[in-house]
Order: C-alpha cells, then sequence, then structure tokens
C-alpha cells in the first residue's frame, strides 16, 4: 500500500509539472487516489468564491447520473458535506447513512449513494498560501473504510491539487493579462491613426463650409451637403470613440463600479441620441476587483445590446442593494423600450447573452432577461459576502 502511495505522489507531481488542461490534470489526480487508496470514488472540484456553488473539474468511479444528481441536491441548497469542509478549513468525515438522513433535500441524490455502497465520505479543502481554491472529495464503501493512512494519503493528494489549480489560475491569469494588454494596444493604435485622419476632415469640411457660404451655388445643394458631411465626420468620431471603450474599457482602479457603468451608459446613449436614467444608490458595497469587473462586463454588454440591436429610444439603469432573508444582493437592473427577442433563442454570429450568463455563472450571481414587444428587462443579482471583502487594486 505505501509503495502504491509513494508512486502515486510521484505520477501526482509529474502530471501538475505537464502542461495540461485543469480538466485532466484534475483527473489523472482522481484517478491516483482510486489506485492508492480504499477510495472507490473521488472529486475534485472548484468552489466559487462565496463558497455556495461547486464545479465538478476532476472526477474517477463515480457512476453514470453522479453529476445531475449532484446539481439537483445543490439547487435545492442541500448543506453538501464538501461545502462544510470548503467554509470550515478542515477535514470531514461523515457516515453517509446518517448524513443522508439527516435532511430530506439530499434526495435527490440518496437512491444513486445508496446504490452506489457508499458508507463514509471524507472531504478536505484545498489550501494554498492561506487561499481556499476546492475541496477533494472521496467516497468509500462498505469493507474499505478510511483508516489514518489513507487519510494521510488523502490529504497530501488534496495539496496537489491545490497547487494544480493554484498554477492552472496563475496560467489563465497570465492570458487575460496578455488579452488585454493586446486590447490596449489595439485601442491605442486605433485611436492614434483614425482619430488624427478624422479630426483633419473635420476641419477641412468646417473650412470647406466657410468657403461655400461665399460663392454663388446655383443648385443650393453645395453647402447642406458639406453640413451633412460634417454630421457623418461627428458620427464616426463617436463610433470611433465607442470602439476604444469597448476594446478598453475604464479602468476600476481609479473608478467605482457606478461610476464606471454611469459612464459607459452616457457615452453609449450620447453616440445613439437615446434618452437615459440611472438611477444609483448612494450605498453601494465595496466587492472584489474581480467581481466588479464581472458585474460590469455584463451591464456593459446589456446596455450595448439594448441601443445596437434593440434599437431602444429610452434605456433605464438601476444599480442598487436589496435584502432577501437576511442576505444582501448586489442587484444592477437595465431596461430599454427596443424590439424584443427570445432570450433563449439560438442566434448564430451572437455571443453576447452566452458571454453575460457565463460571467454571472463565475461570481454566483443569477441573471435574468425578460424580452417582449414592450422592451428588455435585465436583471443581475450578485450575493455580497456576509463579511468585508477588500478590493484589491
Amino acid at each position: 500500500m505505501q509503495s502504491r502511495m509513494i508512486a502515486a505522489f510521484a505520477r501526482a507531481a509529474s502530471v501538475i509539472a505537464w502542461e495540461g488542461s485543469i480538466q485532466v490534470v484534475l483527473d489523472r489526480l482522481a484517478e491516483e487516489v482510486l489506485i492508492a487508496s480504499s477510495a472507490t470514488s473521488c472529486a475534485l472540484v472548484l468552489v466559487s468564491s462565496f463558497g455556495q456553488t461547486v464545479d465538478l473539474y476532476g472526477s474517477a468511479g463515480y457512476p453514470e447520473g453522479y453529476v445531475d444528481r449532484i446539481s439537483e441536491a445543490m439547487a435545492l441548497r442541500t448543506p453538501m458535506v464538501s461545502l462544510e469542509a470548503y467554509r470550515s478549513r478542515v477535514k470531514v468525515t461523515r457516515d453517509m447513512a446518517s448524513t443522508l438522513a439527516s435532511d430530506p433535500r439530499f434526495a435527490p441524490y440518496a437512491e444513486l449513494a445508496r446504490s452506489a455502497g457508499w458508507t463514509t465520505i471524507v472531504s478536505i479543502p484545498l489550501i494554498v498560501r492561506e487561499e481556499r481554491v476546492g475541496v477533494l472529495t472521496a467516497l468509500h464503501s462498505e469493507g474499505h473504510e478510511p483508516d489514518e493512512v489513507d487519510i494521510s494519503f488523502l490529504n497530501a493528494m488534496a495539496d496537489h491539487g491545490a497547487i494544480a489549480i493554484h498554477t492552472a489560475r496563475l496560467i489563465a491569469e497570465s492570458k487575460e493579462k496578455a488579452a488585454l494588454e493586446e486590447r490596449n494596444r489595439m485601442a491605442r493604435s486605433i485611436h492614434d491613426a483614425v482619430s488624427q485622419s478624422l479630426f483633419s476632415m473635420r476641419l477641412r469640411t468646417k473650412a470647406l463650409q466657410i468657403a461655400a457660404e461665399r460663392v454663388e451655388d446655383p443648385t443650393g445643394k453645395l453647402l447642406p451637403g458639406l453640413l451633412a458631411l460634417e454630421m457623418v465626420v461627428d458620427r464616426a468620431v463617436d463610433d470611433m470613440r465607442a470602439l476604444v471603450l469597448h476594446l478598453r474599457p475604464p479602468d476600476l482602479r481609479g473608478a467605482t463600479l457606478a461610476e464606471a457603468i454611469k459612464r459607459y451608459t452616457e457615452v453609449i446613449c450620447d453616440r445613439e441620441a437615446c434618452l437615459v436614467e440611472v438611477r444609483i444608490s448612494d450605498e453601494i458595497p465595496a466587492l472584489s476587483h474581480a467581481v466588479e469587473m464581472e458585474v460590469y462586463h455584463v451591464g456593459r454588454e446589456a446596455i450595448a445590446n439594448a441601443v445596437d440591436h434593440a434599437k431602444a429610444s429610452r434605456l433605464g439603469v438601476e444599480l442598487r442593494v436589496t435584502w432577501r432573508s437576511g442576505v444582501g444582493y448586489l442587484h444592477l437592473k437595465i431596461t430599454d423600450d427596443g424590439v424584443g427577442f427570445d432570450p433563449e433563442e439560438r442566434r448564430p454570429g451572437h455571443v453576447g447573452i452566452a458571454s453575460m450568463r457565463s460571467r454571472a455563472g463565475e461570481i454566483d450571481a443569477e441573471l435574468t432577461i425578460a424580452s417582449g414587444a414592450a422592451g428588455t428587462v435585465v436583471q443581475l443579482e450578485v450575493p455580497i459576502p456576509t463579511t468585508p471583502t477588500e478590493r484589491i487594486r
């Protein structure tokens, strides 16, 4: 047994060093747990920043339908052992029979667990540099309950899993930073190259207007044509500014989330000449920079969709705090009077709504979209952590 564990450690270290996807790495780690321990099933999951949801990223030995049953139980707010371990930052070992009988919300999961013969569940938080990133959960069947050696091995594999997730996140952050830098470079290039040309065109058009006023024009079309040309140039300037803003969104380091959303709304509505009403509460809580960026991007996408696609003439933007069952939520609401659409319809080439839903999922927010002949309402509710969150700028 000990030799198998040593070999598993070596293979785990090797697979982490290999630059594969986090899914492949965690699947391999889960497989190593089954090879070297008494566990019959193993999963390594990522837990959301608010500790409310889990995403299955690595697994081995689970029966078909496991993910669906877990999802059903999570939807019922079932007190999952894995989340308990994550929040308490300590290993949790439970008898499966008593755990499943303790709460009727385990019902979607109970029958599957009984048919799989699981008797013991061990959940260990994945922690790296004092940061909780996920949970390793091992399930054991009758006659294969974990002993001290197994628990020590699971703890060591949990450390491997934490390192793998931390490494993957660092790589993802570096790629995102590189992409942002490239977008900023493109924005500067567009601004420097195009803005000068447009500015020159506007000056020349103005000069031609002055000259046209001094000469006789039998057709009467010269001056109106130049005025129309000036309007076209002005529109091109507005479009360029909007494009630059899209490529290089406002940095929240120098502004609050509310200020950034208000500024973007005003720029877009000025460009399209639509009426806008912005209502922002005076008491918007400080969230992490990552959460604020996701909220900002969802709001920006909804605003841009309302103006560019729905052709709205009126737009409402509201940002406030709501409370439900003692839990606070940051509530973003965007309404428009534009052309409605079916939010569930898949439209090739349009990824805005999918992006909004993905971003909402990243921060455990609830996104709802209601659309009809009278317009569209987009609402985002973000749970506010019960403990103060320090912005990382």
